[in-house]
């Protein structure tokens, strides 16, 4: 199987959700059989990681068709191209939503088109954009997808309603157990923690602004923001906390490792992920694997898997999330009844079933 895996991630910088996903069931469909072939720039995620889940073909990075997208996605689409045809492989597989990069679904499906191979397509999650932009070449690729894999049932709808196709499979997330487990330590240094990607999307700025009415009532109250700065938001960011008045009770780590994240979530005594666009939540689950009580915006994906193991607060409510925070805090009893319920829901993901359904979906594919 060839994966066209174009992400923006450079290890040490930035690594999302659905990069550590394909990281994470690649490994399980290697055990299982699949030889999975990724079309990635430099680094190579798999090197850089000591995973082996797959074998890395490395485009180097251009600034020239970084700034030319038609000549990147043509470029793509060539490396792509030869590749399956030097490779002999029977599939070609778009793993994650990379749709701001060199034309999404369009370099593998054209691929797959030429090479006459099954296409499958992985969905983490649509945005509101997606509902909007009806791009009729990119409809037309959709299409003519063999099958869709993705996380759960709420992006599952999205994805029929959006795309009008049926061929979706719900294959969920998973958590790495013993990773998270032995990483509780006693100390709690933080009194929230937020883990994910820096963005408006995963609503940081409500969290922000949230966090001053904290910092207002509960002076010493600490806030630790984890998780990697894309292109040059890391200043919009900081520049934010500053206008909060938060330099002193809010702070942000950067990219962490696997390791360093599992120590630093355990540090803190409650997890808050205030999220306006979600398809799963993998940094939830990583979070109740380590017994941390979770505030979670009110989406349906989250409601979903979570339900009845966490708090939820409408999207941008800013008072809202404020004062479940506070409540929360000064809840010791509830936060240990909701870090029990969390822990004991995160013990039923795990990534080999996640792979093993994956499989069921590409070996369908291949009989059809």
């Amino acid at each position: 199987m060839l994966c066209f895996f174009p992400h923006p991630c450079e290890e040490g910088k930035f690594l999302g959700g659905q990069e550590r996903r394909f990281l994470e069931t690649s490994s399980f469909l290697k055990a299982f059989g699949v030889e999975i072939f990724a079309l990635e720039y430099d680094p190579s995620l798999v090197k850089t990681r000591d995973v082996s889940g797959y074998s890395p073909i490395i485009m180097k990075r251009s600034a020239f068709f970084a700034r030319h997208s038609i000549f990147e996605m043509l470029r793509l689409i060539f490396h792509g191209w030869m590749s399956s045809i030097k490779l002999g492989v029977d599939m070609i597989c778009l793993p994650g939503f990379w749709d701001n990069l060199q034309g999404g679904i369009i370099p593998p499906f054209i691929v797959s088109f030429l090479c006459r191979k099954p296409l499958v397509v992985v969905f983490h999650h649509l945005r509101a954009s997606d509902f909007s932009e009806r791009n009729p070449i990119k409809l037309f690729a959709y299409k003519h997808a063999k099958a869709f894999i993705t996380v759960s049932k709420a992006t599952a709808e999205d994805i029929q309603k959006c795309f009008k196709v049926n061929r979706i499979a719900v294959t969920g997330n998973g958590v790495n157990l013993k990773l998270f487990e032995k990483a509780e330590p006693r100390t709690k240094v933080y009194d929230a923690v937020y883990f994910g990607r820096m963005s408006e999307e995963k609503g940081v700025h409500t969290l922000l602004k949230a966090w001053r009415i904290v910092a207002e009532k509960m002076p010493s109250a600490k806030l630790l923001l984890m998780g990697g700065f894309l292109g040059s938001s890391k200043e919009v960011w900081w520049n934010l906390r500053s206008d909060l008045g938060l330099n002193e009770s809010a702070t942000f780590s950067g990219y962490v490792s696997d390791e360093n994240a599992a120590r630093m979530l355990g540090m803190s005594r409650i997890f808050v992920l205030p999220s306006e666009e979600e398809g799963f939540g993998l940094t939830v689950v990583e979070a109740m694997a380590l017994g941390l009580p979770c505030i979670l915006s009110d989406l349906p994906a989250l409601k979903e898997n979570f339900h009845s193991t966490a708090i939820f607060v409408k999207p941008r409510d800013v008072d809202g999330l404020a004062q479940a925070i506070m409540t929360l805090l000064n809840d010791e009893e509830k936060r240990r009844r909701l870090g029990e319920k969390g822990k004991n829901l995160a013990r039923q993901f795990s990534w080999e079933n996640v792979a093993k359904k994956e499989l069921k979906v590409l070996q369908s594919v291949l009989v059809d």
